[in-house]
């Protein structure tokens, strides 16, 4: 039996709850050239957008995704960028290299998937070679090239050459569109907003929110009723009561209420199912919660403990003396400190804890 609810990997539309929006800009930006950055903090399904963008223009486009997640080297992601572009080619291996290839002759390896290995030492003859890709396929296919970088901020590690001669390349061609996408928004900020990047101003920024309930009760009230499963509203108000609308964690709140339903051979979800969904969820992680509680200093704990409670007004007197600050400066230092560990997000003007499970488990030992 399928699961109504999936998380923790890309999905295509069935199991993608709102974004329609997005999905339709992203389509149109990708089919008119202009380039497109994606950023949001990690689990708000940004992989699985650009996925059904892409599948859903199908044919009409080329597509070349490639994981920057650990890139090490130039030569690495040389290779990325040939292997993602050889997955997609419909001819025979050898013309696909000896059309798209003209300073370099890269090995073919055959692994789990199809795949492109340079010869050491020419890290960078390859490295310029596999950013000529995307043009070269475009001339050779006729299509429009599509390529996305999924977590481009790594490559900002490689070397202070590389962006400069990515943009340099990239600026030059005119049937390719590149989607960058990215989870770290302070270092995706820093990539395309500041005037010192070579990336600054190349694209359209598309900045993922957590979902509105009014999109997201819908979907999962529809999910429930197709899987035979009673689920009334209240019950589903109180899961994004929890999850604020959190992709992620909603989803898989909402599995494991499935899960158990389907267990107990029980037709109706009831508050009492909730309650047990999440004790079970908070027992998983509660060693993982720990272990990022003990790594704070005593500060980032006590701010993390007012986010956690909606505190709004974080440099009052009353909040500081409340929360034992003794200066604004110090809210400011442990504010930095959250948001550089991803712990921390900010959404329409509003700090919110990443984890909206790990801000239940705050709640719960700040009350003792």
């Amino acid at each position: 039996m399928k699961p109504p609810f999936v998380y923790g990997r890309k999905v295509g539309r069935e199991h993608f709850a709102d974004r329609e929006e997005e999905v339709e800009k992203l389509k149109i930006a990708m089919m008119s050239g202009q380039n497109v950055i994606v950023y949001s903090p990690r689990r708000y399904g940004k992989s699985s957008l650009v996925g059904i963008a892409l599948e859903e223009l199908g044919e009409r486009v080329y597509p070349i995704e490639v994981d920057c997640s650990g890139v090490l080297t130039k030569k690495e992601l040389a290779e990325r960028i040939s292997s993602a572009a050889i997955r997609t080619w419909k001819g025979r291996v050898e013309e696909f290299l000896r059309k798209l290839f003209k300073t370099t002759t890269p090995r073919i390896t055959i692994g789990k998937r199809l795949g492109v290995e340079f010869v050491v030492g020419e890290e960078n003859a390859a490295f310029e070679e596999a950013l000529k890709l995307p043009k070269r396929l475009a001339e050779v296919t006729g299509k429009r090239v599509v390529v996305v970088f999924d977590e481009f901020q790594e490559v900002g590690n490689l070397g202070k050459d590389v962006l400069p001669k990515m943009r340099a390349e990239f600026q030059k061609h005119r049937e390719v569109t590149y989607v960058f996408v990215g989870s770290k928004q302070g270092m995706m900020r820093e990539i395309f907003q500041s005037p010192s990047s070579p990336f600054y101003n190349f694209g359209m920024h598309m900045v993922l929110r957590r979902i509105p309930k009014e999109k997201f009760k819908p979907f999962i009230k529809n999910k429930f009723r197709e899987s035979g499963l009673n689920i009334n509203d209240e019950l589903i108000d109180s899961v994004l009561r929890i999850t604020k609308g959190h992709p992620h964690y909603t989803q898989m709140i909402c599995h494991r209420l499935w899960l158990n339903a389907l267990l107990s051979k029980r037709d109706d979800i009831s508050e009492k199912d909730l309650e047990k969904a999440l004790e079970e969820i908070l027992n998983e992680t509660a060693e993982f919660f720990e272990e990022m509680w003990d790594s704070l200093t005593i500060n980032q704990r006590r701010l993390l403990v007012a986010i956690a409670r909606n505190e709004s007004d974080l440099y009052s007197r009353d909040f500081l003396n409340r929360y034992g600050f003794e200066r604004a400066s110090t809210v400011q230092a442990a504010l930095r400190a959250l948001k550089e560990k991803e712990l921390i997000v900010r959404e329409n003007g509003k700090y919110l804890v990443e984890n909206p499970l790990f801000e239940l488990w705050i709640l719960r030992i700040s009350e003792g």
